[in-house]
């Protein structure tokens, strides 16, 4: 799908942001803590129905690895790296997506 296609991804760690450029067009800035604190890793969220928010706004991104072409591996100041964040689930936690979306904890993509 298009629209959750990205074409230039750039880590900001100086802004505390990532920047998405997709294919449609859309560019994204999405807070480097609401990426660690959505985390769709097992370990963050577990395996239950509730969305949990992992609280760490100091985390910033220490490498950023492309995983076949759906999804991509952040590897966080905290040491946490377990994490694929699926294109589409990339793509909701932009704070500007939120109307369209909704709130990250209501569309959470699942990931095992």
């Amino acid at each position: 799908m298009e629209a959750f296609t990205p074409i230039d991804i750039d880590v900001l760690n100086e802004r505390k942001l990532l920047h998405v450029r997709w294919a449609d067009g859309r560019d994204s800035e999405i807070p480097i803590s609401r990426l660690r604190g959505y985390c769709p890793c097992a370990e963050c969220q577990g395996h239950g129905t509730q969305i949990r928010w992992i609280d760490n706004r100091a985390a910033s991104i220490l490498d950023a690895q492309l995983v076949g072409q759906y999804a991509i591996n952040f590897q966080f100041s905290d040491g946490h790296h377990t994490g694929l964040f699926r294109f589409e689930h990339l793509r909701k936690l932009d704070p500007q997506e939120e109307t369209k979306w909704g709130k990250p904890e209501d569309s959470l993509i699942r990931q095992g």
